[in-house]
């Protein structure tokens, strides 16, 4: 079996914009990203990046740890902008761009950017909102023409950064400074803008590198935001250090996904816990297997779906546990695997512990909070940006809480057992959503699913599921309430039931659960104990 030789960094040379150069010296023609029928090669993106790192400092006049916002699709352009802004210094704030014109202006406002970069097919957004962020003055758009005029804004085409003079700038990137701020999904409260380091974006692609052995011959397959964690710095900082490749797709899709696959020649790929049971729901082909796929990393899996999947596609599965604030705490190693465990954990580069509700360790094998720290420095968040009492919430103690339950064993590896967040306390029974969604996906006909607390009249919380049927598959309320019976705990049968066409999802294709909580019971949500269907105007779910 392969083993990944990773060549490593110390000091600055791990700042990421210092790794391609050090790769473009000696692979300067190497493809190194792919998207649709463009590609761009090793050295192209570093000369690129260089000088828009050049117009950003010397004709915008960036200064070194200022913010820049990001709010483009995937494309080769997202990879010279975001390595350009790392060599100017300043800081990427990627935005998601789905997000609304309330939201677009509460990331804007709190990030405090002056200079946006943002694709012209989305360019109307910030115009519409421009009496309402008063600190934005350039927009770089990219696109064919300029879609708008105003004179609140400064307007730069993304090409007059790409064709400017090149320069080496005299700004001194250090590997504790802080490289991007991930905006989080805001499934509770108010999003929070986690401020990282290069060292946590470096320490996250060696682990991922060598836990998936990779090296120069891999292509990472991207279908997920590059806006997201697991399409940034989760994909391109370990193809970057095995000096392997990219392929870029604009978002993903079931149907096409593997016909991508072959067409690139993908080798490696991420995904979330809701893309494995959708495929494994898509049509069984003889030729499933016959594909280049080698590694699948994932977050989240039902655990008997693991094997299965792996026979089908033909492809070694590696679970994964972190966050975009802890890092890569726990995965999967190649030579074993336990069902139910994520993996053992990653102690070269984190102290994990599993505590109670007073942060005092529980016994081996018992369920507590997972609190984790960085043995090596940087290696975790910094901070919540401008939210200092937040920030001292989530690391009391002088431990990052998670939120999340899980479990370790004798040997150290670790059992996510669910989500802190995610769970409905009924009945004086705590029941982890997971747990529930993992059970239900068992269903034959069950395309995806999701479940949520909403209020009792006895108090604590109800559970109510929402299931999206598979295509042509006729499912019932009577079936499914049967099939519950026969396969969840009687503690974790549903007293609401509601039929979707498709639950809904964020970019990073994980469950909205905010907009699942928002629509809560309504009219369309079947009463089990009723045996009818709720009558009353829309109720909240519990939070």
């Amino acid at each position: 079996m392969r083993e990944s030789l990773i060549q490593e960094y110390v000091g600055n040379a791990r700042v990421m914009h210092a790794i391609l150069d050090d790769k473009a010296r000696r692979l300067a023609d190497k493809v190194f990203a792919r998207h649709r029928d463009e590609t761009i090669t090793y050295g192209t993106l570093s000369d690129k990046s260089a000088r828009i790192a050049t117009f950003l400092v010397d004709r915008l006049k960036v200064e070194r740890g200022e913010n820049v916002a990001v709010i483009l699709p995937n494309c080769l352009a997202y990879l010279a902008v975001q390595f350009g802004i790392s060599r100017a210094g300043a800081v990427m704030v990627p935005v998601n761009t789905l997000a609304n014109k309330e939201l677009l202006a509460q990331f804007l406002n709190h990030s405090g950017t002056r200079v946006v970069v943002v694709d012209a097919s989305l360019f109307q957004n910030i115009v519409e909102i421009a009496d309402k962020i008063s600190r934005v003055r350039e927009i770089v758009w990219l696109g064919p023409n300029c879609p708008a005029t105003t004179a609140r804004f400064n307007f730069i085409a993304y090409e007059r950064l790409i064709s400017s003079a090149r320069r080496e700038l005299d700004i001194d990137v250090s590997w504790t400074d802080i490289v991007d701020i991930f905006y989080t999904s805001g499934t509770t409260g108010v999003s929070k803008g986690v401020a990282l380091p290069y060292n946590h974006h470096y320490t996250f692609g060696l682990t991922i590198a060598r836990a998936g052995r990779l090296g120069p011959d891999d292509v990472m397959y991207i279908m997920l935001p590059l806006y997201h964690g697991a399409g940034s710095y989760m994909s391109i900082m370990p193809a970057l250090l095995c000096e392997g490749s990219l392929a870029i797709a604009d978002e993903f899709s079931a149907r096409s996904w593997l016909t991508d696959i072959r067409r690139a020649g993908a080798t490696v790929m991420w995904a979330v816990n809701s893309i494995a049971p959708i495929l494994m729901k898509q049509p069984e082909l003889p030729d499933d297997s016959d594909n280049p796929l080698r590694v699948y990393y994932y977050i989240g899996m039902p655990p008997e779906m693991v094997e299965p999947f792996e026979r089908r596609y033909g492809i070694k599965a590696i679970d994964t546990y972190g966050s975009t604030e802890s890092g890569h705490l726990a995965y999967t190693i190649w030579e074993e695997r336990r069902l139910g465990s994520v993996g053992p954990i990653n102690s070269e580069h984190y102290d994990v512990r599993i505590v109670d509700e007073n942060d005092e360790e529980v016994p081996i094998g018992e369920i507590g909070e997972c609190v984790s720290r960085n043995k090596q420095p940087f290696t975790q968040m910094t901070e919540y940006y401008r939210m200092p009492e937040e920030t001292l919430a989530v690391m009391r103690n002088r431990w990052l809480h998670s939120g999340d339950l899980c479990r370790v064993d004798k040997d150290g590896w670790l059992y996510f057992v669910g989500r802190g967040k995610d769970m409905i306390r009924r009945r004086g029974e705590n029941i982890s959503c997971y747990e529930l969604e993992s059970m239900l996906s068992g269903h034959e006909g069950i395309l995806e699913c999701a479940s949520i607390a909403v209020p009792s009249d006895l108090g604590e919380d109800e559970v109510k599921i929402v299931v999206a049927p598979k295509a042509g598959f006729d499912l019932s309320v009577s079936d499914l309430v049967a099939f519950c019976e026969r396969t969840l705990p009687k503690y974790m049968l549903p007293r609401y039931i509601e039929f979707v066409d498709a639950v809904p999802k964020l970019a990073n294709q994980k469950i909205d659960k905010v907009t699942l909580k928002k629509t809560g019971l309504n009219t369309r949500t079947w009463d089990v104990i009723a045996g009818a269907y709720v009558r009353s105007e829309p109720q909240a779910a519990a939070q």
